[in-house]
């Protein structure tokens, strides 16, 4: 099969995230095809933000009712997982979202590199560059949001069956993973059932957090591989086959001169010159719509995320400081921690690699052009004059300095309530 022929979905991390994703909805089943999820996987996508804003007003439900009974450590949790669950309820509204369909399925269909290999051999080795960072990132986020899950999970049940089963604590509380209530419900009154439906929201927590952000860094990785092709066509501009005499000898400033040897496009490289600065031009268009889309997608979430990081940064590192607490939360902030960072390092470079873009500008021959490709070319440089970024809510540049003003202010908000837990 050549590489027009092909389709993504035949690749093996689109299979992954297609297993992974394909159940909440952040991967429409219909990139590729025209099948319709099952009715169970609608039905869970479709209302999944409404009972997670049921956890989120169960959480400060029962916040305000054992306030005064909680230790700081605990109240940290309940701050924390509260705030996760807005994050899931937030994230969960975007797979509805036909603009995010659309966008997903324009990144399969359209902007995928596998569509554009068969061009040359530098378009199929970035294909192949670009697929295999996404292989690699794609497992890595897989394995690391389970291991996230099962952790935040296993410690509350390991603590139950050491104080019931082992120790036999007298007048011992059963503990949960997430702590919620509503009036005339407790959930200890319903046990096995809270903690079953606790797994579900964990997973449900986890495929939000880290199924978004994916599927956002796979548009990325193939947005960083437009633009390295864009750089190599510009710096591998063709030059003139010919070199023109000037006969300059016989004008009267230039008496007794040698005559003037140029190097200039005859009328059907000049056409070829048109056509390539044409698609040069178009594929920047390519870029820079593509990350607009992005923008007004996740521009939202991505806002969101640095509100959530400056609140539960903090925390986490506060109830990773409690020794006993490590295994429970030392993979969620992992996680956390990491997602700020990737985010972050991600668009720095999508922002470094585009700004490249000028000066690969330069490499275009078009002192050598005509007029009219020498006017095009200074469109083409100007519209390159631009970093190609985005921004959470069109107001914070997403990036290393915000991350970095993040993390200053998590470490100081960390040692002051280390001082308060003292």
């Amino acid at each position: 099969m050549s590489a027009v022929d092909q389709n993504p979905s035949t690749l093996n991390y689109i299979k992954t995230v297609e297993n992974f994703l394909g159940a909440s909805g952040i991967w429409p089943s219909n990139i590729f095809s025209d099948k319709l999820q099952p009715l169970v996987f609608r039905v869970h996508k479709q209302t999944l933000p409404y009972h997670t804003m049921l956890i989120v007003f169960g959480g400060l439900h029962y916040l305000s009712d054992n306030f005064h009974r909680m230790s700081f450590l605990d109240m940290g949790h309940m701050i924390l997982s509260t705030f996760l669950a807005m994050v899931t309820a937030m994230r969960s509204v975007v797979p509805n979202l036909k603009v995010y369909a659309a966008l997903v399925t324009k990144l399969g269909r359209e902007i995928h590199l596998m569509h554009f290999a068969h061009k040359g051999p530098y378009y199929e080795e970035m294909n192949k560059m670009v697929d295999k960072a996404s292989y690699i990132y794609t497992k890595i986020i897989v394995v690391i949001m389970y291991l996230a899950m099962l952790m935040f999970n296993f410690a509350p049940m390991y603590n139950n069956a050491k104080n019931v089963l082992i120790s036999k604590t007298e007048n011992y509380t059963m503990e949960f993973a997430l702590y919620y209530s509503y009036p005339g419900f407790k959930p200890l009154n319903y046990f096995p059932t809270t903690t079953l439906y606790n797994f579900y929201l964990s997973y449900n927590c986890g495929i939000m957090l880290c199924g978004l952000d994916l599927v956002l860094f796979l548009m990325i990785f193939q947005l960083i591989g437009h633009v390295y092709i864009l750089r190599h066509n510009l710096e591998n501009f063709p030059s003139p086959k010919n070199k023109v005499v000037l006969n300059i000898g016989d004008l009267p400033r230039y008496k007794n001169k040698e005559n003037c040897i140029v190097e200039m496009f005859d009328a059907k490289e000049n056409e070829e010159v048109r056509v390539r600065l044409a698609e040069c031009i178009e594929h920047h268009k390519i870029i820079i719509r593509f990350t607009d889309e992005i923008s007004i997608v996740f521009g939202p979430i991505l806002a969101f995320n640095y509100m959530f990081h400056m609140v539960g940064c903090c925390l986490l590192l506060l109830e990773c400081s409690a020794g006993n607490q490590i295994i429970r939360y030392g993979p969620l902030t992992t996680v956390v921690f990491g997602q700020l960072i990737q985010i972050s390092v991600m668009f720095e470079m999508l922002g470094a690699e585009t700004e490249k873009l000028k000066d690969s500008a330069y490499f275009v021959p078009w002192e050598c052009m005509n007029t009219s490709n020498r006017r095009t070319a200074h469109i083409m440089l100007h519209k390159m004059q631009d970093k190609i970024s985005i921004k959470a809510l069109g107001l914070a540049a997403v990036g290393v300095n915000t991350m970095m003003g993040i993390l200053k202010t998590t470490f100081s908000y960390y040692a002051f309530l280390q001082t308060m837990n003292d």
